[in-house]
């Protein structure tokens, strides 16, 4: 009987414990979203509004600052919206798609065949790594001008189409797979092509997944190189726009709240439809923790 109620004084505290656990990271998930919600909601306040009130808003919502983005950015900008958004989307899609494609090749030679230099490689791989990428800005920028590249989108693609950190994470997962799984596609005369895009890559959604979301967020976001690269209307993505649209119209927090709104809601729409993969390439990749 005293076994019993010990046992039941257990559960108890142990349930207890993990409803704290819950509260308390309920409370920091909701004080990290705070800021976004904030935003959002100041993006559809009136102006006299945002700063005259607390977070919900004390006179009718409106689409205004919206509105006014989308008009003024042709003008601010000299990009329309709507080809800011496309060349953002365009370019990022782009170099996303190559580091998948020219990491997973590499990661899967350095994995699974024997070639002179390979260990020489993997760890100049790993080395190069360690160099933060706005070291090679004056080296890229003078090649890409030797090449007679600069405004277009070439300029803006080609310098970030291979990552060290992609080819490393396809190397580490690649070596967990058995040589005998590749052996017997080899044996039924499969290629080698056939091998890495009917098999490696399927298995390495997470990790592709993972690489994914995070080369397009880094090429989402960038705009020290677009700005140093381009000076073309025609070719500018959001981020530059957006930051035309600041200078001249900053004292407008609305627009400014809608402009962050528009700049990050992709990436948002991309975690919620990759969510589950991208926390299975988290774990896998080693980066969790």
């Amino acid at each position: 009987m005293g076994k019993q109620k010990m046992k039941l004084g257990h559960s108890q505290m142990n349930k207890a414990v993990r409803y704290l656990i819950l509260c308390i990271l309920l409370f920091l998930a909701l004080f990290w979203l705070y800021p976004y919600i904030w935003v959002t909601i100041a993006s559809f306040k009136n102006e006299t509004d945002i700063t005259g009130s607390g977070l919900l808003p004390s006179k009718p919502m409106t689409l205004g600052h919206y509105k006014f983005i989308l008009t003024t950015a042709a003008e601010v900008g000299r990009t329309p919206f709507g080809r800011a958004f496309f060349n953002s989307f365009f370019i990022s899609s782009v170099v996303t798609v190559a580091v998948i494609l020219i990491g997973g090749l590499a990661g899967y030679s350095l994995a699974k065949h024997e070639f002179p230099g390979r260990k020489f490689l993997t760890n100049f791989i790993i080395f190069q790594m360690l160099f933060p990428t706005i070291l090679f800005l004056v080296p890229v920028f003078l090649v890409i001008k030797n090449l007679h590249l600069i405004d277009t989108y070439t300029a803006m693609i080609l310098p970030f189409v291979a990552s060290a950190w992609a080819v490393f994470l396809f190397y580490q997962f690649f070596k967990g797979i058995p040589n005998d799984l590749i052996e017997s596609v080899r044996i039924d005369g499969g290629s080698e092509l056939l091998i890495i895009f009917r098999i490696m890559f399927p298995l390495s959604k997470p990790i592709i997944t993972i690489i994914g979301m995070f080369i397009f967020m880094g090429r989402w976001d960038e705009y020290l190189w677009y700005i140093i690269l381009n000076k073309k209307s025609a070719f500018m993505p959001m981020t530059t726009v957006l930051a035309g649209y600041m200078k001249t119209y900053g004292e407008n927090l609305g627009a400014q709240m809608a402009g962050v709104i528009f700049l990050t809601f992709p990436i948002i729409v991309l975690f919620i439809i990759f969510r589950n993969s991208f926390t299975r390439g988290i774990t896998m990749s080693g980066l969790k923790g």
